[in-house]
């Protein structure tokens, strides 16, 4: 929907001239005050959503924000002009689990997919995202409500099933952004399975942008180099591409878990919280999301462009050359 301000003014005046016209009293002025109250909660919802500002903002963005790469919004006619031995097949792998009080419970696949989005419409050619899935490994959250799960199998064989999928419709570059600690184990699982029965086909992924981050950028975060569940990193994410999912007013106190260094421990989360989040996300803002969306971005498009230069060959048949 593109609803522009002056549209608000217009309608406004619309609902208070009608009423004049009438020659009614205040309370028939009073009776179209809903209608009234809907624009403005809308109009409030359009300027914390830079995504709505974009599209309508007439930019070089308006009409390829990266919607149009999207397949579930696709036809089949529309399909034939992304298909190519070239074509890059994107998908997104979440979960549904509580980030705490400020944060919704599909973060992790909202954000890469705002994210997959983003680098479509900066790459400008064949590119193919897949509709995420808004599940994942996420039995070491269950015991926070609402939590819902794969099993480690289940997700496996998803994730070999969509990939084989691709590989069958001819799609033998794949990227995967993943944004879900859960699911790094099954995704390599499943694609090394899918690259044995399919040795030309590249499966490539993303496995945890809330690490790579901080590494990136050692001074953009305050706390814990921007780690934890709706910590500091993923909250600013989420507040720079859907903001209006986002309540700093409830964000939890800091929950820093004492974890050892270089050893991993495999932990149930309500041994590491009770508030359902980890990190500092009182920390977290709109100026921190750009910047972790720009370095990934930046990651994601140079990855491709690089892939692309070499025919997505790697390894000793890439041999940095570009015969």
């Amino acid at each position: 929907m593109k609803v522009k301000s002056r549209a608000i003014f217009k309608l406004l005046d619309k609902l208070l001239l009608s009423s004049l016209k009438k020659e009614t009293s205040i309370d028939a002025i009073s009776s179209d005050m809903p209608h009234i109250m809907v624009v403005l909660h809308y109009d409030k919802l359009y300027q914390q959503n830079p995504i709505l500002r974009n599209v309508e903002s007439g930019s070089e963005n308006q009409e390829n924000y990266g919607d149009r790469n999207v397949l579930s919004e696709m036809s089949a006619r529309e399909l034939e002009q992304f298909i190519s031995h070239e074509t890059v097949g994107l998908l997104i792998f979440g979960a549904c689990e509580n980030h705490g009080d400020h944060m919704p419970f599909g973060s992790d696949f909202i954000m890469p997919f705002e994210l997959a989005k983003r680098v479509a419409a900066r790459y400008g050619k064949k590119i193919i995202i897949f509709p995420p899935i808004p599940y994942g490994v996420s039995s070491h959250h269950k015991d926070f409500f609402m939590t819902v799960s794969f099993e480690p199998d289940t997700m496996m064989n998803v994730i070999r099933d969509i990939l084989q999928s691709l590989v069958n419709n001819n799609i033998r570059r794949i990227l995967i952004i993943n944004g879900h600690d859960g699911n790094i184990a099954p995704i390599e699982l499943a694609s090394r399975i899918i690259k044995e029965r399919n040795p030309r086909v590249v499966i490539s992924c993303l496995e945890s942008w809330w690490t790579l981050v901080g590494s990136i950028d050692r001074k953009l975060f305050d706390v814990w180099d921007g780690l934890g569940h709706g910590g500091e990193a993923e909250t600013s994410a989420m507040l720079a591409v859907r903001p209006d999912l986002v309540n700093m007013t409830v964000a939890p106190k800091d929950v820093i878990p004492k974890l050892p260094d270089n050893i991993r421990i495999y932990w149930k989360f309500n041994e590491l919280t009770d508030t359902g989040a980890t990190g500092a996300p009182r920390k977290a803002n709109t100026t921190k999301g750009n910047k972790i969306i720009s370095i990934l971005e930046n990651v994601l498009l140079e990855f491709i462009l690089d892939m692309e230069k070499n025919r997505w060959k790697y390894g000793i048949g890439g041999s940095g050359s570009n015969t």
